[in-house]
């Protein structure tokens, strides 16, 4: 009975040992859980979610982490304060700012901003992730042969890209049949672009007009994140139809959009430098002002737009005047070959850089719209001179910018057949293609 209650004690303490141990675990564990933390996962199969690319499970396969912590960058933070105050140590903080500055600027942190680090069982760095975007994910890991050394890198990401047929007809607005058909304004402008020479889709639209669009739509863990380039569109309004396709030459680095003959789409001038606005005064050899109350030529179109709306350079050119012109305000003019010079008065402010003899291309941002000057409203006094004579704007017909010839043509008439066809056909599926890509960079055309 004796040797029963002695073996019996010595259990009964093993087991206090046992318990008194798994405790101590289960408070240190829950001390390091601190509710400042976003988030904190301990010995999972797959702890970061879907923050990292397949190449983190490639890494971790072979050293499992013991700790992940993971954060948000919150408004007014810094990376070392989300770090700090997600209870990363001190000489690891310094590591990773250390390690990520070859490739990531820190100064430019946004709100949201995510990260991840993952620390093995002696708190050394397996991994750290920098996300800024769901296609730009910055990763820092330990050198294979200097363990004590860091090579941070672009993580490539893989995202699923949807080759999608969109259609629609306008009852009121190119905007408003965009946005029915579940399409976003950036796709709706990056439309209107391609058209830009052509079209003028404030003035030129009519209800019953068509229009079809064939688009790359990129999901990652099938959340939409944006779109690729427009492989096709077309529209069709009352008295004839538009289309373009884009096609890269071979040994060119960029695309650009053509008809179903090979011409360009664009011409050497756009059709109006504001993609909205509202035609307020037409161009006139003899208009009343409207502040001085005398008739006076009027050789340019006022186009309203809010104040801050975006004025592209209607064609590549040179700065011959950025200043303020009396009555115009403060005023851009540009020069172009061929004898032509275009007039862009009543700004708020201009672009950043935009002085005189600085170089524009066709469409880059040269100022915003405003009233200074003699100004009744926020608009766009726009002026077009063609040797030393102003032309109305909205009349003047420009060539276009090139044309394919020889095999570049060949080939893009034999792959714009195709396009051409699913354009025509409106029994086709929405989603044409569905294919994975493991992207480093934002793809051709990204428009976001």
């Amino acid at each position: 009975m004796n040797n029963n209650f002695f073996r019996n004690t010595i259990l009964f303490s093993v087991f206090l040992c046992i318990l008194l141990v798994g405790f101590q675990i289960i408070d240190y564990r829950s001390r390091k859980t601190s509710p400042d933390q976003d988030t904190f996962t301990s010995n999972q199969a797959d702890p970061v979610g879907n923050k990292d690319t397949a190449a983190f499970a490639d890494y971790t396969a072979k050293t499992k982490p013991a700790v992940i912590v993971k954060g948000i960058i919150r408004p007014g933070e810094t990376f070392s304060h989300a770090l700090e105050r997600n209870k990363v140590d001190r000489a690891l903080e310094s590591q990773v700012i250390e390690g990520f500055s070859q490739v990531v600027d820190f100064r430019k942190c946004r709100p949201g901003d995510s990260f991840c680090v993952s620390l093995d069982d002696c708190g050394g760095l397996i991994r750290c992730t920098y996300e800024r975007s769901p296609l730009e994910i910055y990763a820092l890991e330990p050198n294979e042969d200097n363990k004590s050394k860091f090579h941070a890198f672009r993580d490539p990401v893989l995202l699923e890209c949807r080759l999608t047929k969109l259609s629609g007809i306008i009852d009121s607005s190119l905007f408003s049949a965009f946005s029915k058909i579940g399409a976003n304004s950036r796709l709706t402008m990056a439309f209107t672009d391609i058209f830009a020479s052509s079209l003028d889709f404030n003035t030129e639209t009519r209800l019953g007009d068509q229009f079809d669009v064939i688009v790359e739509e990129y999901f990652k863990d099938d959340r939409f994140v944006g779109y690729g380039k427009i492989v096709a569109a077309q529209y069709k309004n009352h008295y004839k139809g538009f289309d373009a396709y884009y096609y890269r030459p071979e040994g060119q680095t960029k695309g650009k959009y053509y008809d179903s003959t090979g011409r360009e789409v664009g011409t050497s001038f756009l059709k109006s430098p504001l993609p909205v606005y509202r035609v307020t005064s037409k161009f006139s050899r003899r208009r009343l002002h409207p502040i001085l109350k005398v008739y006076r030529p009027h050789l340019g179109v006022d186009l309203a737009a809010p104040i801050g709306t975006r004025i592209m350079a209607a064609a590549d050119g040179r700065v011959s005047f950025a200043g303020w012109q009396k009555g115009f305000g403060r005023t851009v003019i540009l020069k172009h070959l061929g004898g032509y010079k275009t007039y862009y008065g009543h700004l708020s402010r201009f672009a950043k850089g935009i002085k005189k003899g600085i170089r524009v291309e066709q469409k880059q941002i040269i100022g915003y719209v405003g009233s200074s000057g003699l100004s009744t409203g926020p608009h766009l006094d726009y002026r077009i001179k063609e040797n030393g004579v102003f032309r109305n704007p909205f009349n003047m017909k420009f060539k276009p910018k090139s044309r394919l010839s020889g095999k570049a043509l060949d080939d893009y008439i034999e792959e714009q057949g195709e396009w051409g066809q699913l354009l025509e056909n409106n029994s086709v599926p929405k989603t044409l293609q569905i294919e994975t890509r493991k992207i480093r960079k934002q793809p051709d055309g990204w428009l976001g």
